[in-house]
């Protein structure tokens, strides 16, 4: 179980959907271009952790311009090949 809080990061730039995956500090991502914003869901175990996941997220192109703590994360849509 992913402990922590959820935030959704907004912003504008695109960065590559896998950019912010694989970190410790900040999991469960999902990052969903809705050009010309990015919108980047992710778990982040301590508040801490926000001025790198910030950097990080600006290092890749995103300008944030909004940071939201919230209840739940959206849940990707897979979908089916055919």
């Amino acid at each position: 179980m992913v402990t922590g809080a959820n935030y959704v990061f907004r912003g504008c730039g695109a960065i590559p959907e896998w950019a912010a995956e694989g970190a410790e500090d900040f999991r469960g991502v999902l990052v969903v271009p809705v050009p010309p914003e990015t919108i980047v869901f992710g778990t982040v175990p301590d508040p801490g952790c926000l001025p790198g996941i910030l950097r990080r997220l600006e290092g890749l192109g995103m300008r944030v311009e909004s940071v939201h703590r919230v209840r739940e994360l959206p849940r990707p849509v897979r979908r089916a090949d055919g």
